[in-house]
């Protein structure tokens, strides 16, 4: 037998007025198990669904119990007693469950079980019993109904035959006490038929009141199964008929609080949805007029970046032009520079021929003076010499004099020789500076050409990262063109889910009308349930 682990103490309680429904197979299989049958066992419905219907026995349940079900209802019969399940938390809980054999054109197709909620007292004797089972110190009463002769057909043959001995009697027998023995044979057979009609009248009144009772509503009331085979066979029927309609209206009165619980949500959630697509519609809208705004914006973006790649690939010719001026102007300062060194080269070697004379002027001073003296000498040996140095003191005034105008012309040369040393020098200093100026002239051409030539590649990066960013933006434009389509079809798709939520809810309210004439209809079955 099944073992199912663990188990403990907490006892579950049945809802009185939602009696457990299940159905299997022919091989104990679950095929349907109602919403209160789902909630007290704990397992899903997925989980119920093709498993063996033992999934909720409890091992504290004799085999035996089990045994006798299925033999009583494999005899097509139903059977009725108090069952302990396990729930898939360990917990238990008792049922008085009622199995009946499912038929279909005659075959047996499966069973069904309906369990509703035990009385305690039935409980209380059920553990004793199944406890003592359990422990070898007591048998399970057997449910199966055993095949016994048809009274009802034995009394109405028994009545037959005495009223054809009667009235044969009453002709062919001469003696009168054969008579007066078949008479009081004929009046037994009447009363014995006087009991099996009040025993029929009896099953024909609870058959009667129980139909009624099903009738008014009232399913809480047993039919009691007693009497002669046919008529408890038909007690035994309107019993099964009460129980499964009480069950089947169960389920309907719970299915119509759901449905009536579902469809106020589906109420609710479809004015929700209505509220919600009202603001998407607005949401869309705008969204549609900011994409329309955002193209404009994308175009106009579009064409002033291409304007300024226009001035980018401008402002790089102009670059490329300067560069060009920059390098001629870097040519001729360089020229400049050589040209410079060449003049400042030959203000020195004039410096040098400057000096040179210098120092021939001062040589040509020297003797000067060395002549001027060697004159005065001259003189001062004429003046001694008296008349006959007098001719010579003539030359030697003459050689005085020229040597006079020899000094004085050298120190004129020598005067200009320092004025030309002085222009030269400041020439020099000049041109020193002019090449220093040149020099610096010529590194801040060469960086500025340097920076031209990073102007250039910048632009040149400016005027194709323009093209790019124009490219991307026509994309971008023909990408918010089709958005502001796409968002136009998903408006219409909006207005669409717009309406069908508007007979959605629609339908909820018809379905909430339908709920409440249900449960009109129903209300009175569900006070007797």
């Amino acid at each position: 037998m099944r073992q199912n682990l663990p188990v403990t103490e907490q006892e579950l309680f049945l809802d009185p007025r939602s009696p457990i429904v299940t159905k299997t197979d022919l091989k104990g299989r679950i095929c349907y198990a109602n919403p209160a049958f789902v909630e007290i066992s704990g397992f899903t419905e997925a989980e119920l669904i093709g498993q063996p219907h033992n999934i909720v026995r409890h091992p504290d349940m004799p085999a035996v119990a089990f045994l006798d079900l299925w033999n009583t209802i494999k005899r097509g019969q139903p059977w009725q007693g108090l069952v302990k399940n396990r729930a898939k938390n360990g917990a238990f809980y008792w049922v008085e469950a009622y199995v009946t054999p499912l038929s279909e054109n005659g075959q047996h197709i499966g069973y069904m079980s309906v369990r509703s909620t035990p009385a305690r007292d039935k409980v209380r004797g059920a553990e004793l019993l199944y406890r003592a089972i359990n422990a070898g110190q007591a048998s399970f009463p057997s449910t199966a109904q055993t095949t016994t002769p048809s009274w009802l057909m034995l009394q109405l043959v028994i009545f037959s035959v005495t009223l054809l001995a009667g009235g044969i009697s009453i002709l062919l027998l001469p003696n009168s006490w054969q008579q007066g023995a078949l008479l009081l044979a004929f009046l037994l057979g009447c009363l014995a038929t006087l009991g099996l009609q009040q025993r029929v009248r009896a099953t024909l009144l609870a058959a009667n009141a129980a139909l009624l009772r099903f009738g008014e509503g009232n399913f809480k009331e047993m039919v009691a199964v007693q009497g002669p085979r046919e008529c408890a066979d038909l007690r035994q029927r309107l019993e099964t008929t009460r129980i499964n309609l009480r069950a089947i209206l169960a389920d309907v009165v719970s299915a119509s609080a759901s449905i009536g619980q579902e469809a106020d949500n589906i109420g609710r959630q479809a004015a929700t949805l209505q509220e919600r697509a009202s603001d998407e519609s607005n949401d869309i809208a705008h969204i549609a007029a900011a994409l329309e705004q955002l193209t404009v914006s994308v175009s106009e973006i579009a064409d002033t970046t291409r304007t300024g790649s226009d001035h980018a690939s401008t402002a790089r010719q102009l670059v490329q032009q300067g560069s060009a001026h920059m390098q001629h102007t870097l040519q001729s300062t360089d020229s400049m520079l050589a040209a410079i060194g060449e003049v400042r080269a030959t203000l020195e070697q004039l410096n040098g021929a400057v000096t040179r004379i210098g120092s021939i002027s001062q040589l040509i001073g020297d003797v000067a003076d060395q002549t001027n003296l060697l004159a005065l000498n001259a003189a001062i040996e004429a003046a001694r010499a008296g008349e006959h140095g007098r001719g010579f003191a003539v030359v030697a005034d003459e050689v005085r004099k020229l040597a006079e105008r020899t000094s004085h012309s050298t120190r004129e040369i020598g005067d200009s020789i320092g004025q030309v040393r002085q222009h030269t020098d400041a020439a020099l200093s000049s041109i020193d500076h002019a090449s220093q100026v040149t020099r610096q002239a010529s590194e801040l051409i060469g960086a500025t050409s340097s920076s031209l030539v990073q102007i250039d590649q910048a632009s040149l990066g400016v005027a194709n990262s323009a093209q790019d960013v124009a490219s991307m933006l026509v994309q971008q434009s023909r990408a918010s063109t089709e958005v502001a389509h796409n968002m136009e079809k998903v408006s219409a798709i909006t207005e669409n889910n717009a309406h069908n939520v508007a007979q959605t809810a629609q339908a909820a309210g018809e379905l909430m009308g339908t709920t409440k004439a249900l449960k009109q209809l129903v209300a009175h079955f569900e006070k007797s349930l």
